[in-house]
């Protein structure tokens, strides 16, 4: 097997939202508008499309179930989305075949995404459920007839496709295998984080070789059509945030790299971007020929632009050869233009402020079957803390990841400001806190109340119409901010140290650490 060579840097995922917001009719003039044309002028040199989930494809697909066939109760949203199919198919050959041209006449490359699982709470008779699972649930993870306790790991990815059966890989297989000979594209993405669950958990480790085997059997048919079409296809895959945490449910990612199976890996789901260990994909991946990805999300959040540039920084400076974006299809052309060709130059990035955080466990808590699948796969971060009385003088300590060069910056004159930032649930008047970076000291007598609430940027409500707009949202709590310009910062990892100076203090709720940010602002 031989690796691509292609160096694209930088891909956009969409999920297909069009289908469902224009039309009917729905137009290629309509997808050239709203999907393809805000790219002109960004970086971004693959478009992925989402081809559909639930086993409900929608585009023109001969082997699987097409969205709103057999169904005469479809509410308005639904028809629209139906009847968007079902005319592109007629008068244009359909969604692919529409937005694989459209991408030519753009210079983008072209992969459809292939969702390989969905967990997303639905009743059994709604449209996008698909047959496969209703008329078969011996083929889902969750046996017929099963007992499984509420609100267990188990009972979230229930409802999901077991890849341990054959007829369930069979099924995949064929799906996969018609976009490669079918259509005019450039690769094809499976899409592991979507969602991260394909096998009982108890079995999901053993049965690693199964999906190995679904992968490479990926591998031969692209290799196989490349040689017909005399042009090579590339295999993306998209696969949670650790090397363990992929092989524990199953996804053997080093074995894909290290076998030329994949020729691009995108790292995580964007849930806990500050903390992945992206040095450790770009170590494995060397000399294997696989490209690695570092992943951003949207919907997480992270729209904070200055965020965004350090974690686009972050990525660079462990290695990645590119960087993925997911859930960001809908933000506007100018956007697109100027925040995306920031983040795609590591030079640029340098010397621009920038806002580091650390990630919160909550950007992956079931509150859904949705939630479940995700926990299946994510390890905890860091935050949040709830502190407690320690009985000797050991705090809670906690590691940041800088890739700013402070300390050339200091040298060049190019630093302005370093600006540590703690937030706080219940913080009282009386409380004082032991801080130390890198162990060296910083007086909790510097800081100063930043604001009375914490905030981050989201979405508006009906983000995924073009184009998006953003919010700044404020979360109760306390934020203390310490001056760190002459401190102890520094490229690379470094630990926070936080303990409590008085723990006998008397208070109604627990004191709780919810945000922890490191700003560097430049001249």
């Amino acid at each position: 097997m031989t690796t691509s060579q292609r160096n694209w840097r930088v891909l956009s995922n969409d999920d297909g939202w069009i289908m469902g917001t224009y039309g009917p009719p729905l137009t290629p003039d309509d997808m050239r508008e709203k999907m393809i044309a805000p790219y002109a002028g960004s970086p971004v040199d693959v478009f992925l499309w989402s081809i559909g989930g639930h086993e409900v494809y929608d585009y023109e697909t001969e082997v699987g179930e097409r969205f709103g066939d057999g169904y005469d109760d479809l509410d308005t949203g639904q028809q629209r989305k139906a009847e968007n199919l079902r005319q592109m198919i007629k008068s244009h050959g359909g969604p692919v075949t529409v937005i694989a041209q459209l991408c030519r006449e753009a210079g983008m490359a072209f992969f459809p995404s292939v969702r390989m699982n969905e967990h997303y709470d639905m009743e059994e008779s709604a449209p996008n459920y698909g047959r496969l699972r209703r008329d078969h649930p011996e083929l889902c993870i969750g046996r017929p007839g099963e007992s499984i306790p509420y609100g267990s790991l188990e009972w979230g990815i229930r409802t999901g496709l077991n890849y341990a059966l054959p007829e369930v890989r069979a099924h995949m297989s064929n799906i996969i295998f018609e976009l490669i000979e079918r259509f005019d594209i450039d690769g094809i993405e499976l899409d592991f984080m979507r969602h991260p669950a394909f096998f009982r958990i108890a079995e999901a480790y053993q049965y690693r070789y199964l999906m190995t085997d679904f992968v490479y059997g990926v591998r031969r048919k692209l290799d196989e059509v490349s040689q017909k079409k005399g042009k090579q296809l590339d295999l993306a895959v998209r696969v949670p945030p650790t090397l363990a945490d992929a092989k524990r449910i199953g996804l053997d990612a080093e074995v894909w790299m290290r076998e030329g199976m994949a020729d691009m890996l995108i790292a995580g789901g964007g849930f806990i971007p500050f903390e992945m260990p992206i040095r450790e994909w770009v170590e494995t991946a060397d000399a294997t020929g696989c490209r690695i990805y570092g992943c951003f999300e949207g919907l997480r959040p992270l729209l904070n632009e200055k965020s965004l540039k350090a974690l686009a920084l972050r990525y660079w400076e462990a290695g990645v050869d590119g960087l993925y974006f997911f859930n960001y299809y809908s933000m506007s052309n100018s956007w697109k233009r100027e925040v995306l060709n920031q983040l795609a130059a590591p030079t640029v990035l340098q010397r621009l402020t920038k806002c580091y955080k650390l990630d919160h466990s909550n950007r992956h808590q079931p509150t859904s079957q949705l939630g479940y699948s995700f926990l299946n796969a994510i390890p905890a971060a860091q935050l949040p803390v709830q502190f407690n009385q320690t009985f000797y003088d050991r705090g809670v300590r906690l590691l940041l990841d800088i890739a700013d060069d402070v300390e050339s910056a200091v040298t060049d004159g190019s630093l302005n400001q370093c600006t540590l930032c703690l937030g706080f649930e219940s913080l009282a008047v009386e409380d004082v806190l032991e801080i130390r970076l890198n162990q060296v000291p910083i007086p909790w007598s510097i800081g100063v109340s930043a604001s009375d609430s914490m905030t981050r940027v989201e979405y508006e409500q009906g983000w995924n119409q073009y184009p998006s707009r953003t919010q700044e949202v404020a979360t109760p709590g306390d934020t203390i901010e310490f001056d760190i310009t002459s401190s102890s910062l520094k490229q690379g990892i470094n630990e926070l140290e936080i303990r409590q100076g008085n723990p006998q203090l008397t208070r109604r709720e627990p004191l709780v650490l919810k945000d922890v940010t490191v700003s560097i602002h430049y001249h």
